[in-house]
């Protein structure tokens, strides 16, 4: 993985990181009256990387199902992203030995 992998892989752990805080709040004001939820778009930017959009729900109260799979994909989308750190620092490691 090139440094573009790398810095795609940090910049969607910060896009997953910032998804999670949306839900985090939107559960937290589940008995809140007349609290509209917030949605989070991860969307590709330049070079690989990730960002998030926000918007605010038109309807009222938060869909605890939604937010519980928001969690559970943003968590395995942490992994997946970790994981490819791991790897990435592997492969460099391996080359400076096969180098040295």
């Amino acid at each position: 993985m090139g440094v573009d992998g790398v810095n795609s892989a940090e910049s969607a752990l910060k896009a997953y990181g910032d998804t999670l805080s949306v839900t985090a709040n939107n559960v937290a004001n589940v008995n809140t009256a007349k609290f509209k939820p917030t949605d989070a778009t991860m969307n590709e930017g330049v070079n690989g990387g990730v960002y998030v959009t926000l918007s605010q729900s038109s309807q009222e109260g938060t869909d605890l199902a939604k937010e519980t799979v928001d969690m559970i994909t943003t968590e395995e989308g942490f992994k997946a992203n970790i994981k490819s750190l791991q790897t990435s620092e592997e492969m460099t490691k391996k080359l400076i030995d096969i180098v040295a």
